[in-house]
């Protein structure tokens, strides 16, 4: 038994025709012995059923209704709640704000200094230390003083603030669009688990009919004892897979619930509709990798750290210059204010080796992030090419499976049925080309679940 992307989803509602439950014995007599043009008509009613059972699982839904509560009939309402909800984005706003607040203190003046002094203490009379009169024997000043940065040092700490800012606020987007690909994929999990669970369940329903047809078939001494076990073990398999299928379905829920921060057991919708794809001819190859190259924020934060490097270096060099200190005061005297004093002071930028340093250090740096946006910007182009060719690869696979092997299989199976509703072949016919037309429906939900991978990963 072929499987496929497991799931859940919804099926659809048939009507088949029940037989009497003495009809479908195995090897029991009738009480009412048929005759053969009865017998013929019933057969003929099952095949019908298992004609009309073999179009595609996910035409209609009929099977889980309205879902009350529920959130994520498309990819972008589950994408609004995952940015506003999101504790990896909440994380990444946080840092960006912290970032831009050091922008208003980046580039300020040092607090301004105070002092007090006494000065010209005279001893007393009687020879001690102290004077006996210190209002009118001593000297006090009080100054102020403010340290001043040479020309340009302040806008230069302001705009490597503002370029730190700008990075952290670069990587809050790609946080959001990593969470953005990574909902995109789960939703594509999500929507695959259900068309396959939707493909297996009506396989379910087909072998229901053909079980019940064979022993049919069997109780008219019209066909074998093996076709009879032959179908119920199919359904034993079939079913097994089910199960699977369903565990695949409850896996892909929890993932998006757990990018949304929600519960993982709160509620979606059943029957998830897919992200339209566009069309093959409007995918330029070029215009998309200048586009990912231009918006992908890995580089464009390389591109801040890189202008963050290049002011650190215009600083480094700009500390061969002096900063100065500006002090004012007042003087006291014998009680009274009786002049006041200006001073200014420079430092004198002597440690040579402390400035080559921190030059190179940048220097250093604006060169390792030049390297690593050209590094990111061939492997993105790299990366690109293999998507649309990938995609491409898959859009042509699809166009087969829906125009040639896919309408094939039907043929086949609606013929091999015919012609076990006429004994002219055997149910291990039946159920190789239903099992073909089942490979067919799972390769095709295969090549549409790569695609919507495709364009996770790029973005789109």
């Amino acid at each position: 038994m072929g499987s496929g992307p497991g799931g859940q989803g919804p099926g659809r509602n048939r009507q088949h025709h029940r037989l009497d439950p003495a009809e479908c014995g195995e090897g029991r007599p009738f009480p009412q012995p048929l005759t053969l043009k009865d017998l013929a008509m019933r057969i003929r009613v099952f095949a019908i059923a298992v004609i009309m059972a073999t179009s595609p699982a996910w035409a209609e839904d009929g099977r889980h209704g309205h879902d009350h509560g529920a959130v994520g009939a498309t990819v972008d309402d589950l994408i609004a709640m995952a940015k506003t909800m999101s504790p990896e984005v909440q994380i990444s706003a946080l840092e960006a704000e912290a970032a831009l607040a050091k922008v208003d203190g980046a580039g300020s003046l040092a607090d301004p200094k105070v002092s007090w002094s006494y000065e010209d203490w005279n001893t007393n009379r009687n020879g001690g230390n102290f004077p006996s009169n210190p209002a009118s024997n001593t000297t006090k000043k009080l100054r102020i003083s403010q340290e001043l940065p040479f020309w340009g040092k302040r806008d230069l700490k302001r705009e490597i603030a503002e370029t730190g800012a700008r990075k952290a606020a670069i990587l809050k987007r790609q946080v959001e669009n990593e969470l953005v690909a990574k909902v995109k994929v789960a939703y594509a999990e999500y929507h695959s688990a259900h068309l396959a669970s939707d493909v297996a369940r009506d396989l379910r329903s087909r072998l229901d009919t053909l079980a019940r047809l064979a022993s049919a078939r069997y109780g008219q001494a019209l066909g074998k004892q093996q076709d009879v076990t032959r179908a119920q073990v199919e359904k034993s398999v079939l079913e097994t897979e089910i199960v699977r299928m369903d565990a695949e379905r409850r896996k892909a829920r929890v993932k998006i619930n757990r990018l949304l921060a929600r519960p993982l057991d709160a509620p979606l919708v059943e029957a998830p509709a897919p992200r339209v794809l566009p069309a093959m001819e409007t995918l330029d190859l070029a215009a998309l990798t200048d586009r990912a190259q231009s918006a992908n924020p890995e580089i464009v934060a390389q591109s801040a750290v890189i202008d963050g490097a290049e002011k650190s270096r215009a600083l480094a060099e700009k500390g061969w210059y002096p900063d100065f200190e500006l002090t004012a005061g007042a003087v006291k005297r014998d009680g009274e204010w009786r002049g006041y004093e200006a001073m200014i002071a420079m430092n004198v930028p002597l440690q040579w080796s402390l400035r080559t340093s921190e030059i190179g250090e940048a220097k250093a740096m604006a060169g390792a992030a030049r390297t690593k946006r050209e590094l990111r910007a061939l492997e993105l182009g790299n990366e690109v090419a293999d998507a649309w060719i990938s995609l491409k690869s898959a859009r042509d696979v699809e166009k087969l499976l829906r125009e040639s092997q896919l309408p094939q299989a039907e043929i086949g199976f609606q013929a091999a049925a015919k012609g076990y509703e006429l004994g002219r072949s055997d149910l291990l016919d039946v159920l190789q080309t239903e099992q073909q037309l089942w490979k067919s429906n799972i390769d095709l939900i295969k090549v549409l679940f790569e695609q919507q991978m495709r364009l996770a990963d790029r973005k789109s």
